[in-house]
């Protein structure tokens, strides 16, 4: 019974079921033990080094990590931005390059055989490799991060953007073309539609490739970031430091991926599964 009624004359009052108060408390249970299991995780890291005396400079503790944050936060957070910048900046290059060069090879299977060998060796060829050169060419500016960004992010782009184009029911295509529809008409109304989730799950993909491709640019050629501020530290031997950038590092990626996935619940509210 869910709610207090009259029957035959008498009130009766509603109890909640006992099942129905066991499902909000699992529910909250649920919401709540990925936190539970990360406290837990940090309470053992805690015990360990203290317990067993690890050198800081080969495992720091939590409160060590959370020193080094508190010592110098302005210089993290100034690095985390110029990260942050280079990241979105590679990231918007790629997507523009990606999805120009998927509406070509969607339309012209000629292009597609020409340009996918190169695409794949600029895929599994390191971006580690690939730095060096960038530097040479274009010095310690923030170009060379930019393209290593955009290298990795690019390429999934790509791939699943011409997936959604070529993608299409044929009865819709024939049904465009009696109606003498024109091939950029099509475009516009049929592929381009279909494409849209077939983008939205490269960009979360892409987006922290994209995070992933400027801390390595960092880490070869530049004098800010994350990536630059991390090889500092290591030669330091300032492990705690290092934890510190890692874990901002980290928290960059996690938010690129979760704002690709708050602008697909808006621009593709009919497909927004994430698992």
């Amino acid at each position: 019974m869910t709610a207090s009624q009259l029957t035959e004359g008498k009130r009766v009052t509603a109890i909640i079921p006992p099942a129905e108060r066991a499902s909000w408390l699992m529910s909250a249970f649920r919401m709540s033990r990925a936190w539970l299991v990360l406290a837990a995780a940090l309470l053992v890291w805690e015990l360990v080094v203290r317990a067993f005396e690890i050198p800081k400079y080969v495992l720091p503790s939590p409160s060590g990590i959370v020193m080094a944050l508190t010592k110098q936060p302005g210089l993290f957070l100034s690095g985390l931005w110029e990260t942050a910048k280079v990241s979105f900046l590679g990231f918007a290059v790629a997507v523009v390059i990606g999805v120009f060069l998927a509406v070509l090879m969607a339309r012209s299977a000629v292009f597609e055989e020409l340009i996918y060998p190169f695409l794949n060796i600029i895929r599994v060829m390191p971006t580690v490799a690939i730095a060096p050169l960038l530097i040479i060419w274009f010095g310690r500016t923030g170009l060379p991060i930019v393209i290593c960004s955009c290298l990795i992010a690019v390429f999934p782009i790509i791939v699943d953007v011409t997936h959604g184009l070529t993608a299409v029911e044929r009865d819709l295509i024939n049904m465009m073309k009696l109606a003498n529809a024109s091939e950029m008409s099509i475009l516009m109304h049929i592929r381009i539609p279909n494409s849209l989730p077939y983008l939205f799950s490269s960009f979360r993909v892409a987006a922290p490739g994209a995070v992933v491709g400027a801390l390595l640019g960092e880490f070869i050629g530049s004098k800010t970031g994350l990536g630059y501020l991390i090889t500092v530290y290591s030669a330091q031997l300032d492990t705690a430091a290092v934890f510190v950038l890692a874990l901002l590092s980290c928290l960059l990626g996690i938010l690129f991926f979760n704002v690709c996935v708050w602008a697909e619940r808006i621009v593709v509210p009919w497909k927004t599964v994430v698992r």
